[in-house]
C-alpha cells in the first residue's frame, strides 16, 4: 500500500476539507477519480486513497461514516462512497441548481467564455449532452439571437461537432463585431 500511496500523491490530487467555501465536491470527486482511474485500482483501494485527501470536516465525517457503516459485504466501494460524499457536501438540491444553471446558460459574453461555462456546467447534466447532435443543439440555445441562425445551418454539416460549432461561432461573432 504504501507505494500506492506514494504513487498516487505523486500525481498532486487535490484535498477536500469540506469547510471552505469555495470548494468543488463534484470536481474534487471528478478529479480523483481520473487519478485513481489512471492508477488502475479496485474499487475499495480507490475509497482508501481517496480518503488520505480529505482533511477537517470531511475527514471528520468520513470516519463517522466509515465507523457507522456496517461491513457485510467487505470494504467501502467506490460507488457508495461517492454517493454518500456527494449526498454530504454536494446535496441534491445544490445538483439540480447546476442543471437549471445549465439549462438557463445564455451567451453574454464571449463565445469562448460561453463554451467555457457551457462545458462546465454540462457536467451536472450529462444526460442532456450525451448525444453529440444534443449537446450542440444545447449550445445553439445559449448563444446570442444574432449567432443563432448561422449556428442552425452550421448544424446541416454532417461533419459538425462541438468544437468546430464553437470555432465557427467565434468566428462568426468576430466578424459581426468588426462590421459593427
Amino acid at each position: 500500500m504504501a507505494s500506492r500511496l506514494r504513487d498516487f500523491t505523486r500525481m498532486n490530487p487535490p484535498t477536500f476539507y469540506g469547510s471552505k467555501v469555495e470548494e468543488y465536491p463534484q470536481e474534487f470527486i471528478d478529479e480523483i477519480y481520473m487519478i485513481l482511474y489512471a492508477m488502475v485500482l479496485t474499487n475499495n483501494k480507490k475509497v482508501e486513497l481517496c480518503t488520505y485527501q480529505l482533511k477537517d470536516v470531511a475527514q471528520t465525517w468520513y470516519i463517522q461514516l466509515r465507523d457507522n457503516t456496517p461491513s457485510k459485504g467487505g470494504p467501502m466501494t467506490w460507488e457508495i462512497f461517492k454517493k454518500a460524499f456527494l449526498d454530504q457536501f454536494f446535496p441534491k438540491d445544490k445538483r439540480e441548481a447546476k442543471v437549471v444553471e445549465f439549462i438557463n446558460l445564455r451567451q453574454g459574453m464571449s463565445v469562448l467564455e460561453f463554451s467555457l461555462k457551457f462545458t462546465k456546467l454540462s457536467m451536472y447534466a450529462p444526460y442532456l449532452v450525451s448525444d453529440p447532435r444534443d449537446e450542440i443543439s444545447r449550445f445553439v440555445m445559449g448563444v446570442l439571437d444574432d449567432l443563432q441562425e448561422e449556428c442552425h445551418s452550421f448544424m446541416l454539416n454532417n461533419n459538425m461537432n462541438i468544437s468546430r460549432l464553437i470555432a465557427c461561432s467565434a468566428s462568426r461573432r468576430h466578424k459581426i463585431k468588426e462590421e459593427e
